[in-house]
């Protein structure tokens, strides 16, 4: 799920929250940083879950249509080919996502089920569907086609679902486009004679520890980066380099000298990257500069710690 460009920005985030904190406490900033990590899965949870939601509110419409005092023919005998999904039965009834649900205590409110009505109404009322209900018969595929896809028109971009998880935690802004895409990739890996999937947080066993080890050394070992990247601006003045600028430069430093499994060219150009999104139009440039004359110091003096012509170069 996270990539480890991801986890770099997380800990770009939570070194930029530890500096500016009073209490410079390592072990309160890294578990911050956990924290921040682990309550992305919580949004990815809730944006999955919201079709639960959705399918009771619908099973619910249909039940309260039968109690009208002057039901019509189609009230009494609905369609009900959206509540029978097989993919949203698969959602409601799955043991995982009931689990999860109940541990994490991911609950959509009943303040939001107005929200929640009026999405199933617009997606009642969208061409998609009424060509969706009227099918002589749906396979399973088609099926999990028209959930994708009403799930991207009527729920993904919906203002209101964003602005019901925003208030919850205000760093899911962040992360929201990161979950949505998640969210798609699960339903479309949804398959019909098997229990759903879900993504794991971490795309690989080790991610969390180079989350954890990035963040501790990049504070623990600056008397030996500050060193390096001093000597390579010196003639810069200091309030004129962005603080981002600075945190990015130690950080692929120290992503050099701490993990010699990665090589220096994918170091340098994710954190050259990450600039592009985080700080000023120029910085690539000056961050890139300077990176590349610390690596050369590095390389002349054999202090690289890495073997192999792929993890050097």
């Amino acid at each position: 799920m996270l990539n480890r460009r991801y986890l770099r920005i997380k800990v770009l985030q939570a070194l930029y929250s530890f500096y500016r904190d009073d209490r410079m406490d390592i072990a309160i900033k890294e578990r911050e940083l956990k924290n921040s990590v682990d309550k992305i899965y919580d949004l990815y949870l809730y944006l999955i879950l919201i079709l639960k939601e959705l399918r009771n509110v619908a099973e619910r419409t249909l039940e309260d249509r039968k109690k009208k005092m002057l039901p019509t023919a189609a009230d009494l005998n609905p369609n009900t080919r959206f509540v029978n999904d097989p993919v949203l039965l698969k959602i409601d009834t799955s043991p995982l996502l009931s689990r999860l649900k109940k541990e994490k205590t991911i609950v959509w409110s009943a303040d939001e089920e107005p929200v929640i009505k009026k999405i199933y109404a617009d997606i009642m009322a969208s061409k998609d569907c009424e060509t969706y209900l009227k099918a002589e018969s749906v396979t399973f595929e088609e099926s999990v086609q028209f959930i994708h896809s009403m799930y991207k028109k009527h729920i993904s971009e919906n203002e209101m679902i964003k602005h019901f998880l925003f208030e919850k935690n205000i760093h899911w802004a962040g992360d929201y486009t990161l979950a949505t895409l998640c969210v798609f990739k699960t339903l479309k890996g949804i398959k019909e004679n098997e229990e759903i999937e879900l993504l794991p947080l971490y795309k690989a066993d080790d991610d969390y520890d180079y989350m954890v080890t990035l963040f501790r050394h990049t504070i623990l070992d600056e008397a030996t980066v500050a060193p390096l990247l001093n000597d390579k601006i010196a003639n810069w003045e200091p309030e004129r380099i962005a603080a981002i600028d600075m945190l990015l430069m130690k950080m692929a430093i120290t992503e050099i000298l701490t993990f010699p499994g990665i090589p220096v060219k994918v170091t340098l150009n994710e954190y050259i990257e990450i600039s592009k999104l985080y700080s000023s139009p120029k910085s690539n440039t000056f961050i890139n500069g300077i990176l590349d004359a610390v690596v050369k110091d590095l390389k002349a003096q054999n202090k690289l710690g890495k073997t192999g012509r792929g993890l050097i170069e």
